[in-house]
This record gives structure tokens, sequence and C-alpha cells, in this order.
């Protein structure tokens, strides 16, 4: 198949031309993991990691290099090599705070651009491991988007701290 967005050289090095709409057109799987892998970056509390599914790795090199000048990011990734599926996985570090649903969006739309056979995201995340159609309300249930709200779910002792404090304020 010839793709018109990368041109290979003999030297087996790539020449991107740049993205334009439909040219990862059947590479992109519109599930997209949201909070299920940990941070290369920073603290889990402070970073949301999202994993986009990309059939060959030309095309996930493309796609990186897109989300990097697409938004300010934390970090993008690829991984070393395919899954049983043969995807390769990019993934995208954000900060996790209030605008990260907004920011996660933001990206969908982007990403859809490039291939218009995604149709409807979907979404699994750590709170749950089947895919669900992606939307504000299942992200907000699925989702910490808060560090102290994330601290306090996933770190015992900060728990305990909080319900001592919780306890000496109404004392």
């Amino acid at each position: 198949m010839m793709m018109d967005w990368m041109v290979k050289m003999s030297s087996e090095k790539t020449l991107n031309e740049g993205l334009q709409g439909n040219d990862l057109r059947g590479h992109i799987k519109n599930i997209v993991s949201v909070d299920q892998y940990k941070s290369k970056l920073g603290d889990d509390k402070n970073v949301i990691v999202l994993a986009f599914k990309i059939r060959d790795k030309f095309p996930a090199q493309d796609l990186s290099q897109f989300l990097e000048s697409a938004l300010k990011l934390l970090d993008v990734d690829i991984s070393p090599g395919p899954d049983k599926e043969k995807y390769y996985s990019v993934y995208v570090e954000i900060e996790r705070n209030s605008n990260s649903y907004a920011t996660i969006q933001r990206l969908l739309d982007d990403t859809s651009r490039l291939d218009d056979e995604i149709g409807d995201w979907m979404f699994t995340s750590y709170e749950n491991k089947m895919p669900q159609p992606w939307s504000e309300e299942a992200f907000n249930k699925s989702v910490i988007s808060n560090a102290y709200d994330y601290e306090i779910k996933h770190n015992p002792e900060a728990a305990q701290i909080a319900e001592r404090m919780k306890f000496l304020n109404n004392y």
C-alpha cells in the first residue's frame, strides 16, 4: 500500500511530510486507555497516562509527533514493540487537574481528524477494565482528576492521615 504521508528513503530513515486529514485511516484503535499506566516522568498523583493503540510502527511515530505538537503535554512516548495484536502503544502524559477531561477531549478530537473510521471513542480506566463510551460523566466516575483525592484513594497511609484530620476538625 502506497502511503503518501511517509516517504521511505533508501537509508531506511523516514521523512514525515506532515499529517493531514485521514492520513492514519485504519491504523488507530478507537479504545484509549486512561490512567492504567504508571507515569514515566512524575508522581502518579499528578499525572494521567493515556495509551492509544496504533497499528504499525511508522504510524505510531507519526501520531506521537502529531500529539507532541498539538497541546502542551508532559510527555509522549511509543512502546518499543507491538503487542500480541500487532498494535504499538503511544503513551501520552498529561497533568492530573480540573482540566484533564478537556485536555483528553481535545486530544481525541485532534486524533479523530487523522482517521475518520474511528467513530465513537471508548475508554478503559483503572476503575473500569471493560471499554465504555467516552463521555464527561463516564470520565468523572472512572478517573480521579484531583491529586489530593488520588493520593487518598491509592495511599492507605494518606487515607489514615486524612481520617485523623477529619476527626480532629470535628472534635
